[in-house]
């Protein structure tokens, strides 16, 4: 009877044994749900991701506010010349070029936010199929401007400092009319059509956007641009990279 005793006993240990481990599956089915859980929140991240450089910026945050198209390197210059409109204004004499297009075109590109910003990947288009892309990191602090020229040597170009040189095979600037668009991947970012009846059509000046019209949308206006007064060190009219100088 005692051997009796000893197996029941031994029988419902076994019992108590085999019910202490059923839990202990439970909680790792639990782990592995949670783990799930985890990855979903990794996929919403990834619908976090913003623009960068040119494609972080919005219509009319970086505006055209200078174009030089028709550079030439003074001969001569009179201060006191009277146009038609009875204006006074600085000719220049143009008849033996000192600066060729090819070296001396240039444009300025202004940031009228109050923030710094990247034009790395901005897109550059002209008429016919002309365009080029900024490849690299150009910072514009707020308030403050970039030029974009054909050329940096400045013994060439008349003495800009450029910060960005582009392919004259791929853009140039047309001495007549012509239009400089700016985009990135959203759309246009400002655009300037010019043409000799609307805009000044002066050798050696560069097209100036009135201090007090710099908007996207004030520089589509032919009026709201002069021709520049500023000697550059070639004698060239222009303020590249500087404050434009007020219109009459």
């Amino acid at each position: 009877m005692l051997f009796m005793l000893a197996m029941l006993a031994c029988g419902e240990k076994a019992t108590e044994n085999d019910t202490a481990l059923e839990p202990s599956a439970e909680p790792s089915t639990e782990d592995t749900s949670d783990t799930s859980d985890t990855s979903d929140t990794s996929d919403t991240s990834d619908t976090s991701t913003t623009g960068t450089g040119a494609d972080a910026m919005t219509a009319g945050e970086v505006v055209i506010t200078e174009i030089m198209k028709n550079p030439c390197g003074v001969v001569s210059v009179d201060p006191n010349a009277v146009n038609g409109q009875g204006e006074t204004y600085t000719k220049i004499d143009c008849t033996d070029p000192q600066i060729g297009d090819e070296a001396g075109e240039w444009f300025e590109v202004s940031n009228v936010t109050g923030a710094e910003v990247n034009l790395n990947g901005l897109l550059v288009e002209g008429l016919e199929d002309e365009s080029f892309i900024v490849a690299t990191d150009i910072i514009v602090a707020a308030g403050n401007s970039v030029v974009f020229g054909a050329s940096d040597d400045t013994t060439l170009n008349g003495g800009v400092a450029v910060d960005f040189v582009y392919d004259r095979g791929s853009f140039e600037l047309g001495n007549g009319a012509d239009t400089i668009t700016l985009s990135n991947a959203a759309g246009v970012l400002d655009s300037v059509s010019y043409n000799d009846e609307e805009y000044p059509d002066l050798k050696g000046h560069s097209l100036s956007l009135s201090p007090d019209m710099m908007s996207a949308t004030d520089n589509d206006t032919g009026a709201n641009w002069c021709a520049a007064s500023s000697a550059m060190p070639s004698g060239d009219l222009g303020t590249p990279g500087a404050a434009n100088d007020a219109c009459q």
